[in-house]
Order: C-alpha cells, then structure tokens, then sequence
C-alpha cells in the first residue's frame, strides 16, 4: 500500500514536465499526448527500478 501512496507524488510531476517541456518545444498536440506518455514510462522506471534499490542499500 505505501507505493500506491508514494507513486503519486511521481506520477503527476512527470506527466506535467512532459506535457510542459512537449508545450515549450513544439506547442503540438500530439507532442504534449506523447511527451505525457515518455513522462508516465520514466515515473514507472523510477517507482520499479531506482527507489527499490535505494531502499535495500
């Protein structure tokens, strides 16, 4: 139960820096859609990959 309530506090963040940086660059659409989709993959590589391995250290 505690990464369904940590995982919020990455999720968020990272679709809104994707949309951000996608609105920043191109201002498109389908740019902002596919930078929120990059922002949700690294926040699932960060939650699944690097805080686990921090913990056990």
């Amino acid at each position: 139960m505690k990464t369904e309530n940590t995982s919020i506090y990455y999720i968020v963040p990272a679709v809104i820096c994707g949309i951000a940086t996608a609105c920043v660059v191109t201002g498109s659409i389908g740019y902002m859609v596919l930078g929120a989709v990059l922002g949700l993959l690294s926040a699932a590589f960060w939650m699944n990959v690097v805080v686990p391995k921090g913990e056990k250290a």
